[in-house]
């Protein structure tokens, strides 16, 4: 049999292995937060192993916590949702994105992607036999998706919208105006908006993050993902979150009670507290990543590494083709060489093969340290680029 081509996903899990085996490696390609948990959370956790560790809970979540994301949402977000019907707590970001996406994709059905994006936004449209229409975007925009583009993609089959706003792995944010133009485009064709809104507390330089449910005419149309993970560095508690209109919940909630059932119930006891308690430690984080952005940046100008200016989130992607290397060659070189880990573009977008992700989520010494260590490597490409070899 002809081997088989590795998805994005298992791409990036076998770069991750690999960077697992080296004892001094410094990790700037994976999204998971250093930081740990807060300790209010943790300790939410222990008291509900003690006094609720047999408790039962629906499989949309327990209604305290439904009720927390309520107000989390109707604060932030600007968009009033029912905790009873209209939001459910899911494994983390990543059951809730397949459940958005089962939700509303069909085998046939077309879904249109600003690229580059998440690469399990392409698994998942495949699992349901659907199929992602990519829409391109480009460094000099900060990788923003131009409304007009999305809407020449619009055909009989498209069923969604997507949008990721913060972006994976682009970092870019979608402006007020943009947004309001893209919700209308949706409106005008009938189209239902997923909106990944898992960075949305974290954005610079003044932009400010705007969520699609909250534009005329798109709450009844749109699924919202967020989760806990990024900003309360709960990546393995595994709490996240889908709202969006009774009528469409109605199906999530029924696939979420037959795929997995109810998310752990330490985790959402643990989920209440990080809602509900002091919020100083997502801003230290904010402030945190402020100066990592801005150290990570300075290097990549020192090296000479093109980039789209990242607006939000945690990442950068990073213009490697003048290498002459593919992002995988790059990736691998750097791992190898330098025990530094990044990721290629191509795991997120075929097209993007001349890209790479960096994130700043390691302290900042050993931030630095890496991004010397990718110097190194950047003298020694440079170097056979002199003398007429790139790899």
């Amino acid at each position: 049999m002809p081997e088989r081509k590795k998805s994005g996903t298992n791409l990036l899990y076998s770069m991750m292995a690999e960077a697992a085996s080296y004892d001094d490696a410094v990790i700037m390609g994976r999204g998971d937060p250093d930081f740990d948990t807060p300790e209010h959370i943790i300790a939410a956790a222990k008291e509900a192993m003690v006094q609720n560790h047999s408790d039962s809970s629906p499989p949309e979540g327990l209604p305290e916590l439904r009720e927390a994301i309520a107000a989390r949402v109707e604060r932030v977000n600007g968009v009033a949702y029912d905790p009873a019907s209209e939001i459910v707590v899911t494994n983390g970001g990543q059951e809730a994105l397949f459940l958005m996406v089962l939700t509303l994709i069909g085998p046939g059905d077309e879904m249109i992607v600003p690229e580059p994006n998440y690469n399990t936004y392409l698994d998942s449209t495949r699992f349901a036999g659907g199929r992602q229409i990519e829409v391109d975007t480009f460094p000099q925009q900060n990788f923003r998706a131009d409304p007009a583009d999305v809407r020449r993609n619009v055909n009989e089959r498209t069923k969604a919208l997507l949008l990721v706003s913060p972006n994976n792995p682009a970092a870019s944010v979608i402006s007020p105006q943009d947004m309001r133009d893209l919700v209308q485009i949706a409106c005008d064709h009938d189209l239902f908006i997923i909106s990944d809104e898992i960075y949305d507390l974290f954005v610079y330089d003044d932009v400010v993050h705007t969520s699609a449910a909250a534009m005329p005419g798109a709450r009844e149309r749109t699924l919202t993902l967020n989760a806990l993970s990024k900003a309360y560095s709960m990546t393995g508690w595994r709490v996240g979150w889908v709202t969006g209109p009774a009528p469409l919940m109605e199906r999530l909630r029924e696939l979420k009670a037959a795929i997995t059932g109810a998310t752990s119930i330490i985790s959402q006891y643990a989920g209440i507290a990080a809602l509900t308690g002091p919020q100083e430690p997502v801003q230290m984080m904010a402030d945190t990543y402020v100066r990592r952005r801005r150290a990570v940046l300075q290097a990549l100008d020192e090296m000479g590494i093109e980039y789209g200016v990242p607006e939000g989130g945690q990442f950068i992607f990073a213009d490697i083709g003048f290498t002459g290397m593919d992002s995988m060659q790059f990736a691998q070189r750097v791992l190898t060489e330098q025990h530094v880990l990044v990721y290629p573009g191509s795991a997120f977008s075929e097209a993007r093969k001349q890209y790479i992700r960096m994130t700043f989520l390691q302290p900042e010494d050993k931030l630095r340290e890496g991004l010397e260590r990718m110097k190194i490597a950047m003298e020694g490409i440079r170097a056979e680029l002199g003398n007429g070899s790139a790899s």
